[in-house]
């Protein structure tokens, strides 16, 4: 349950059949979210760097506005530098292209 301006949120999960319901918070939500994170940086360990990264950019961000411009701006990095290896690859396949033909 969330107080928001004096009102209380609840979020509800509904199991296989429309009858079971299960009170989520969202504390359990954020654990979940958490638990989850840690287990693919546990699979993942090379990216366990960049969300140290993301952490401490995040930590000084301020306000939940400060901090959705910061993942906007990480995210926009991350696609000009997939842009980038595109073109690249692009470029590659273009010259074997015109090797081989």
């Amino acid at each position: 349950m969330e107080e928001r301006c004096g009102r209380r949120t609840e979020y509800v999960a509904k199991g296989s059949d429309s009858s079971a319901e299960k009170k989520i918070t969202k504390n359990d939500l954020l654990q979940k979210a958490l638990k989850d994170r840690e287990q693919f940086l546990k699979q993942n360990p090379r990216l366990q760097s960049y969300q140290a990264e993301i952490d401490r950019l995040l930590d000084n961000s301020g306000n939940s506005q400060g901090r959705m411009a910061v993942l906007a701006t990480l995210m926009q990095g991350k696609l000009l530098e997939l842009q980038k290896e595109l073109c690249t690859l692009t470029a590659v396949l273009a010259n074997d292209a015109n090797a081989d033909g």
